[in-house]
């Protein structure tokens, strides 16, 4: 259950043995903080953000403990999202209910959002019907389309709409994400999202026959996987190395297999499955 930040601050110091005046030095008075920690007042930002530096946690970790060691509903539903795997039916469903449940409840932009994107992702999955998917996701696009600045969840959204669209308006958005996601540095692994734009658009150009391209996007893409240590994107994109260089009358064969191995290494059953389909659709082997 809840509490007021005030108490969930004054647990989390005494937990750690830290007097008022260590937290509060430099910061305010510490009869001012006291009546904070008792919920008698509220404080700046500023002396907040020190206070936090001072007790060692950052903010998303107070609202977490406040929320009684669980994330809110809303953030539950977002960072489900931001996991999900494109493919996965159950786990779409449960989303797409979950993001009901809470809209049933109130009015939320990025719920909504999330909602329409599921919906979009088990249209994908069933019929792959170009005209359903942009109608499920132009609402989405249209509000995204008119920013020349993506922001944290604009970038995760964007991740998972832009290859509904035609593959000259995949690469454009790329570059606009590309731009957002530098000014992030490594806040909560964002670069991370580098891998699955570049991933996605290098299928689009295979189905294309684009194969020279597609190959440029792979390379790049696995140097970010190896920068990030993302394991699983770099397994895929090993294996659809060895598809362009089959494409292009070169040995792809080894990339294959490199990419195929470590997929089983890692146990990724599903992973492996889509790999050989994709082998068998796109590759000459």
């Amino acid at each position: 259950m809840q509490t007021n930040i005030g108490s969930t601050i004054k647990r989390i110091r005494s937990d750690k043995d830290f007097t008022q005046k260590y937290v509060v030095d430099g910061v305010m008075t510490q009869s001012a903080y006291s009546k904070f920690e008792l919920n008698k007042t509220e404080i700046t930002y500023s002396s907040l953000t020190s206070i936090l530096e001072n007790i060692e946690v950052t903010f998303e970790e107070v609202l977490y403990i406040q929320n009684g060691f669980k994330h809110t509903e809303k953030d539950a539903i977002f960072k489900k999202f931001i996991s999900l795997s494109f493919n996965d039916e159950e786990n779409i469903n449960e989303l797409l209910n979950m993001a009901m449940s809470y809209l049933d409840k109130k009015e939320d932009q990025l719920i909504s959002d999330i909602k329409s994107l599921s919906e979009a992702l088990l249209i994908l999955i069933h019929t792959a019907d170009k005209t359903k998917l942009l109608t499920s996701v132009s609402s989405v696009w249209q509000r995204l389309s008119v920013r020349n600045q993506f922001y944290f969840s604009d970038l995760y959204l964007l991740n998972s709409i832009f290859y509904f669209f035609p593959l000259e308006t995949m690469l454009e958005i790329k570059k606009l994400a590309f731009k957002s996601i530098e000014r992030y540095g490594d806040f909560q692994n964002i670069q991370r999202l580098k891998i699955n734009f570049c991933v996605n658009i290098s299928l689009m150009l295979i189905k294309e026959k684009c194969y020279v391209e597609a190959l440029k996007e792979v390379e790049t893409a696995i140097i970010f996987s190896k920068q990030q240590k993302a394991y699983l994107q770099l397994a895929v994109c090993y294996v659809r190395k060895g598809i362009c260089l089959n494409c292009l009358n070169q040995n792809g064969f080894p990339w294959v297999q490199k990419g195929m191995e470590l997929l089983t290494v890692l146990e990724e059953y599903a992973l492996l499955q889509m790999a050989t389909v994709e082998i068998n659709l796109y590759s000459k082997i």
